[in-house]
């Protein structure tokens, strides 16, 4: 292929669709495994769908309903079907060793621990007397990260490449960024200066630029109640 990518043939996957039901929504573990699939150079076809509307056809394939799902037509007869970010990576780093994306530093796999969490609780709450304390617990988790970060060396968690653990990292940051600023007021401030590089470091890669959702589709994703969800297991890496 001229683009220099894996052949992407029997790649499928489903995602979360936003209000038109054609764009794809800002689900952060759909925007974490499309960063995945792009580290390992492969374009599946995304196939976005209405998650509140559930076919016989996509329960057939996933019995779980969980989204996103990666789906591999391994041959005509034989189809891998994979609905978590860890399995997926774990299975694309097997088929795909290069270039390798594991999280090998501890300090890189808990990172950020507890932010998606903490950001939900905020973006959730409708008692307003509670936000302050909200946010001042997700601004805590943030400035831990943050002294991470300035101990980090080079622009990501692990180096000057991305991997796993940057990948799930930068989808929550994008997250707290945009939704808690516009829903809630939230601002990370500018004296946490690793957290601000780790971003700008984020917004330049070519992976995560073209895989991030729009500033209006994140707004609209988290403005509406059933698009808020608590995602067990959001924080494993790989």
């Amino acid at each position: 292929m001229s683009n220099g990518l894996q052949p992407s043939t029997g790649f499928y996957l489903l995602v979360r669709a936003a209000a038109n039901e054609s764009s794809i929504a800002a689900c952060p573990l759909t925007h974490q495994v499309r960063m995945i699939c792009k580290l390992k150079n492969i374009e599946p076809l995304i196939m976005p769908f209405n998650i509140q509307k559930k076919s016989k056809e996509f329960l057939e394939v996933n019995s779980t309903g969980k989204v996103p799902v990666l789906v591999h037509q391994v041959n005509p007869d034989e189809a891998l079907v994979l609905d978590d970010p860890l399995l997926i990576a774990k299975y694309l780093e097997e088929l795909f060793p290069n270039p390798p994306i594991r999280s090998k530093s501890k300090d890189a796999i808990t990172a950020g621990s507890n932010i998606f969490q903490k950001f939900c609780a905020l973006v959730k709450n409708q008692d307003e007397a509670k936000d302050p304390g909200l946010k001042t617990a997700l601004l805590k988790k943030i400035e831990e990260l943050d002294s991470v970060l300035l101990s980090t060396n080079g622009a990501f968690m692990e180096g000057d490449s991305l991997r796993l653990s940057d990948c799930s990292l930068l989808s929550q940051l994008l997250l707290v960024r945009v939704a808690a600023k516009e829903l809630k007021g939230l601002d990370i401030p500018a004296r946490f200066r690793g957290v601000w590089g780790y971003i700008h470091a984020g917004e330049k890669h070519a992976v995560f630029r073209d895989t991030c959702p729009s500033v209006e589709l994140i707004k609209e994703h988290w403005s509406r109640d059933f698009a808020v969800p608590m995602l067990e297991g959001y924080e494993r890496k790989l």
